[in-house]
């Protein structure tokens, strides 16, 4: 989070105070929601969905049934924002940022974890590290704003002579399993189980909520159309706070991050093309070496290439199928390519890819012809 820098963690506390704030007023006064729901949706928008919801549900004693209309709210308006974005930025919809900026703002914006690896993964690998990291930084906001929100309802009700909000001790364990974890490197095999522990018992609540939520009940709620009404509000709301929020940062922040290469290659249509079908998976842009940023395209690891570049020849621990991933940098000086010069053009160079890369050959070929032709003219350049 350090790394991360000051930016990113002021552009996410920033938009989770106007979300928060926002959103609620909007539910309360313009689509008439009821209190305890409008809360519980503005919660899992400004912080990190289903588990803000939750967490929220259990100190102020929500009805089940309203926090299953809350995160069945919040996740399939995510859900808009996660096809959304991806489309929005390699569109040249969202002026001013590159991939860590765009990281920025997914992580800040968008309402699941999931969702937010979903919307940066297909970008880069540098959208979804920043945009995870957002992303955490605000699931670590959640516990001053339960904690605040403790206090709040702790001295309503006693202000009211109703039952006493119990004190959070969730978040204290919250926060001894973050230290914990901070300092304390646990065996592998150990943190899967805990792991798929965790999942199975997320996923029985949702069932649980589940149960407890019909859809009949939506008219009690407020309507179906003023709930999918404070879905979208939330979505564009998010959005629009968090990226006014980041430009007047960028500049800042641009100029202090390492990844150059990465905005060169988003720059040209044909570079976006090039990371959004998953060129830049393995053909990185730039790594990082002692004396700082190198251009190289490549990720200098070991990939199964497919039957069609196995030579069947077996060195160490490599069979003949894998080859390491061939930095680009340099290409428009050659005029055969693929490690063995069998091919002629960039074209039968990439028709040549199997194994792991099928996926993202398929992906190129699937391109209308203008798109494939910018995106090998990107490449025939560097």
């Amino acid at each position: 989070f350090l790394d991360l820098g000051f930016v990113p963690l002021a552009v996410a506390a920033i938009e989770l105070i106007l979300v928060l704030t926002l959103l609620y007023a909007i539910a309360r006064k313009l689509f008439r929601l009821d209190a305890e729901i409008a809360l519980l949706v503005a919660v899992g928008s400004a912080v990190c969905g289903a588990a803000a919801i939750l967490s929220m549900a259990a100190l102020v004693r929500a009805r089940d049934q309203s926090a299953g209309i809350a995160i069945a709210l919040i996740t399939l308006s995510g859900t808009v924002a996660l096809l959304a974005y991806p489309v929005m930025f390699l569109g040249g919809w969202l002026p001013h940022l590159d991939d860590r900026l765009y990281g920025v703002f997914v992580g800040a914006s968008i309402f699941e974890l999931a969702q937010v690896y979903g919307a940066s993964f297909a970008i880069s690998d540098d959208a979804l590290n920043t945009a995870t990291l957002v992303k955490l930084s605000k699931v670590l906001m959640l516990v001053p704003l339960l904690l605040a929100a403790s206090l709040v309802f702790r001295n309503r009700n006693k202000a009211q002579e109703a039952t006493p909000i119990p004190f959070p001790w969730f978040i204290v364990a919250f926060i001894g399993v973050v230290m914990l974890n901070s300092e304390i490197t646990l065996n592998p095999q150990l943190r899967c189980v805990i792991l798929n522990v965790d999942q199975f018992l997320f996923l029985m609540v949702m069932i649980a909520l589940g149960i407890t939520t019909r859809a009949g009940r939506l008219g009690e709620a407020g309507g179906a159309w003023r709930l999918i009404g404070v879905g979208l509000v939330g979505v564009a709301l998010s959005a629009a706070l968090a990226y006014a929020a980041l430009i007047p940062f960028s500049a800042t922040f641009r100029a202090a991050s390492p990844s150059s290469s990465q905005g060169a290659m988003l720059g040209s249509h044909g570079g976006r093309l090039f990371a959004s079908i998953g060129c830049a998976k393995c053909h990185v842009p730039a790594l990082e070496g002692s004396n700082g940023e190198v251009e190289l395209y490549s990720d200098l690891l070991l990939h199964d290439m497919g039957p069609a570049l196995d030579d069947k020849i077996v060195q160490g621990d490599a069979i003949g199928a894998e080859w390491r991933t061939a930095p680009l940098v340099g290409i428009r000086l050659r005029h055969r390519y693929l490690h063995d010069g069998r091919a002629t053009t960039l074209r039968d160079a990439v028709f040549a890819h199997g194994g792991t890369a099928q996926i993202v050959r398929d992906r190129f070929f699937d391109l209308d012809e203008t798109d494939r032709q910018a995106l090998l003219d990107f490449v025939a350049k560097l």
